[in-house]
């Protein structure tokens, strides 16, 4: 799975703004600018983050957005959901595109529950990640990840 343009820039966006944005909204131009963003791409980016209530715009002199809740009720799933960014690893572990085009070999697939318990699992990470946590650095990469043994090496 890779995460696209959208989901990463929605979010590095989203804590850009949380980091700088004090009394007064911010301008997605001081956003682009601060982080070598496309402004025209940003813009695309706050309509879906602002239809989902991630966001709220200022208009005119001064304007620019704000976050609509708290740093800490808004995780980097809600941000990946607004901008329509697949959460999902496989199309075999999507409930809706498995109603759509069944898949032929769901009957004997032994790997079905592992593609779709891994993309649980994923979405859980990213729902429970908020905005706040990755700028204060509460997001630890250490110690994170533990150590299995696979086909006899350690990794």
């Amino acid at each position: 799975m890779r995460i696209s343009t959208k989901g990463h820039y929605a979010v590095q966006a989203m804590v850009d703004m949380t980091i700088c944005q004090k009394e007064a909204p911010v301008p997605l131009g001081m956003i682009a600018e601060r982080q070598g963003l496309s402004q025209n791409y940003l813009e695309q980016l706050f309509v879906k983050l602002r239809k989902a209530n991630l966001v709220k715009s200022v208009r005119g002199p001064g304007g620019g957005y704000y976050l609509a809740k708290s740093p800490t009720d808004i995780t980097i799933g809600d941000i990946f959901a607004a901008v329509d960014e697949s959460l999902i690893i496989t199309e075999c572990a999507d409930e809706r595109s498995l109603l759509e085009k069944p898949c032929s070999k769901s009957k004997d697939c032994v790997t079905q529950a592992l593609w779709a318990k891994l993309c649980q699992h994923f979405n859980d990470l990213l729902f429970s990640i908020s905005i706040e946590d990755v700028v204060e650095g509460r997001v630890d990469m250490e110690g994170g990840f533990p150590v299995r043994t696979f086909r006899g090496q350690t990794g």
